[in-house]
């Protein structure tokens, strides 16, 4: 199977998160904030247009003894007032009141406007100054009538004061009129970027499945390219023991008194053929087996036991340096303990001759590290570029193919090996593994190649 290194979290649901977010805030934020500033601009516009509208009638209410004449049905006090109703559709009562006496003209349900006395004001009322806060309060109060009142009296004297009464619902239906246009511009850049965002994703969305698409084409031509060379490999490497296998065979008919001898150099070469192969088997074995929690001090432990008799020959003992408390990453623990098994075999075939070899892991960012360390020859500088190709060995009955099969298998980790020469000589090997494998979208295929390798 083709594996890509991306995520959908990083590749898509990230950005795109943040660039909604981002378009949220912008258009949420900056709309509602533009909302409530032209909404107060409107309201202001409204106030001052019922100011200009009462400012003449209350300059006569507070010029003259008005109250008094409240009761005088004909007085010029009931006219204005009367008229004041006409010119103002919203307005619902008209108050004046002193501290003997009060008096309100009402619109009834009949729609006539009541002439009637109401409850003078109450000893020790403050001065009224709540036009100031009219467009603030238009919108905070819950009453159904709105209230904008005057002092007549100047200060120092016992009060008089002028309230006129307002529908709130007209007031505000008139403030909305003004935000009609604002409203309908707001909602349609919501439904434009909205539009807009999910476009940007389709097209992504199509150019990341073209993209992969793309990409498994030029995995296939590496597939193509990596298995001609190891299968040339191959056969350049199995060319000599088949030679050897054709002097043997040839070899007992021309010397028969040595068949004990040719056969058991027959079976020499038929076992390094079939090692060979085996590990070439290994190195194109799909590493795609089921990722599952792994104890890594428990595979550590596992791959240093199976290694003993490997240490043990040249006399080689085993130091352990693993902490408690690492983490369970999901790995292929049978590959993965293959895969530090013939690193610590390689160790003990380093030309070490005392002491031992040095296993430990440690946390890194974002991951787990496995090194091996000898204290052998260590590795040649011509030797380090080509350590892990396969069928490159420096050792004269090596077949070059475990580090080749190592590095496949970190590889389908998604991890790294590391090759180095130890300043206190030796060698070390380092393998990095990622402690959580990439998530692979289910949507995320790559093309599929009808031709075969």
């Amino acid at each position: 199977m083709i594996r890509s290194s991306f995520a959908i979290t990083r590749l898509l649901v990230l950005p795109y998160a943040a660039l909604l977010t981002l378009y949220l805030l912008v258009l949420g934020g900056g709309g509602a904030w533009m909302y409530l500033q032209v909404r107060a601009a409107e309201s202001r516009v409204v106030m001052e247009e019922l100011a200009a509208a009462l400012e003449p009638v209350v300059g006569a209410l507070a010029s003259r003894d008005a109250l008094r004449l409240t009761e005088d049905t004909d007085s010029w006090i009931t006219a204005e007032v009367k008229a004041l109703f006409g010119t103002l559709p919203s307005l619902r009562e008209v108050l004046m009141r002193s501290l003997e006496r009060g008096w309100v003209m009402r619109v009834a349900r009949t729609g006539t406007l009541v002439t009637q006395s109401t409850s003078p004001l109450t000893p020790g009322t403050s001065r009224d100054d709540s036009f100031r806060r009219a467009a603030e309060r238009l919108h905070a109060e819950p009453e159904a009538i709105f209230h904008l009142g005057f002092d007549l009296a100047p200060a120092g004297e016992p009060p008089v004061r002028v309230d006129f009464g307002f529908s709130r619902s007209e007031l505000l239906g008139r403030v909305g009129q003004g935000m009609a246009s604002l409203e309908h511009a707001i909602l349609l850049f919501g439904v434009v970027g909205g539009a807009s965002i999910l476009v940007a994703m389709a097209i992504a969305v199509f150019a990341v499945r073209t993209t992969r698409r793309v990409e498994g084409h030029f995995q296939e031509i590496y597939l193509r390219a990596s298995a001609t060379e190891v299968a040339a490999a191959l056969v350049h490497d199995l060319r000599n023991p088949l030679m050897a296998l054709r002097a043997n065979v040839k070899a007992l008919l021309v010397s028969p008194q040595q068949t004990q001898e040719i056969v058991a150099e027959l079976d020499r070469d038929i076992v390094t053929l079939n090692d060979k192969l085996n590990g070439f088997l290994k190195l194109t074995r799909s590493h795609d087996a089921v990722f599952a929690p792994t104890d890594l001090k428990g595979l550590i432990e596992d791959a240093v036991r199976l290694a003993r008799p490997a240490l043990a020959q040249p006399g080689l003992a085993v130091e352990l340096d693993v902490p408690p408390g690492l983490p369970s990453p999901e790995l292929q623990a049978p590959a993965l303990r293959d895969a530090l098994l013939n690193v610590i075999i390689n160790a003990a075939q380093s030309g070490q001759k005392a002491g031992s070899v040095c296993v430990s892991a440690r946390l890194v960012d974002g991951g787990v590290s496995i090194a091996v360390e000898d204290r052998g020859a260590g590795i040649a500088a011509a030797d380090l570029p080509r350590l892990f190709d396969a069928f490159y060995t420096t050792k004269p009955d090596g077949n070059g193919l475990g580090l080749a099969i190592v590095q496949r298998i970190i590889e389908a980790h998604h991890g790294q090996v590391l090759a180095e020469n130890r300043p206190e000589g030796g060698a070390r090997i380092t393998l990095v593994l990622p402690l959580a494998q990439p998530e692979i979208p289910r949507w995320w295929k790559a093309k599929k190649i009808s031709s075969r390798i």
